[in-house]
């Protein structure tokens, strides 16, 4: 995945695309402001996957680490999305729980529909919270997600359905695991609330 910063907002060109199946099966409320995607290719990742949360060093401060865990989150999410793979290793290197659960789901129903994600989207996440507010164990973060660009194909290649891609709303919670940090829920609302 290559990752480029452009006016303040994270472009990460996945070699997928979030899926709005995920709104169905995660609805929080969330605030946020972002900006107009960026037109996906769908070439191949030429930047590392973000590391594990867990392997993050312990000085890493928490809102940074839980930001880098929101972020691989997404970023596995698209790679996984590419062949619809639930299984995909780095989905739960980043996430736990319900965001894990939620992941794999859409991903199992994409792969028994035969489509995958596809495209790019952008993202500029925000700490708003954390607790409790001296040395946190839970950071919530907020997004808006640009999904434009960001949609379910068929295996042939054509659009899957005529579901569009916009600004949503997101807001996660970002728990230390096991030493490390990864998303434990999160929220992914409908185009237009942010």
């Amino acid at each position: 995945m290559t990752r480029r910063i452009i006016s303040g907002n994270q472009v990460v060109r996945p070699r997928g695309r979030l899926v709005g199946l995920l709104i169905g099966l995660s609805l929080a409320p969330s605030l946020g402001a972002c900006g107009a995607g960026d037109p996906g290719d769908g070439s191949p990742a030429s930047r590392p996957p973000t590391p594990p949360a867990s392997v993050l060093a312990p000085s890493v401060p928490a809102e940074d680490a839980a930001l880098l865990a929101y972020q691989g989150m997404w970023q596995a999410y698209a790679k996984a999305g590419l062949t619809a793979d639930p299984q995909e290793p780095e989905l739960a290197q980043h996430a736990t729980d319900r965001a894990l659960s939620t992941l794999q789901t859409g991903l199992t129903r994409l792969r028994e529909d035969g489509n995958v994600i596809k495209g790019d989207y952008r993202s500029d996440p925000r700490v708003i919270a954390t607790t409790p507010a001296t040395t946190p164990s839970a950071v919530t973060v907020q997004d808006c997600m640009d999904t434009t660009r960001f949609l379910t194909y068929t295996a042939a290649g054509v659009l899957a359905d005529d579901i569009p891609g916009g600004r949503r709303a997101v807001r996660a919670t970002v728990i230390q695991n096991g030493g490390g940090w990864k998303v434990s829920s999160f929220g992914v609302q409908a185009v237009g609330t942010c």
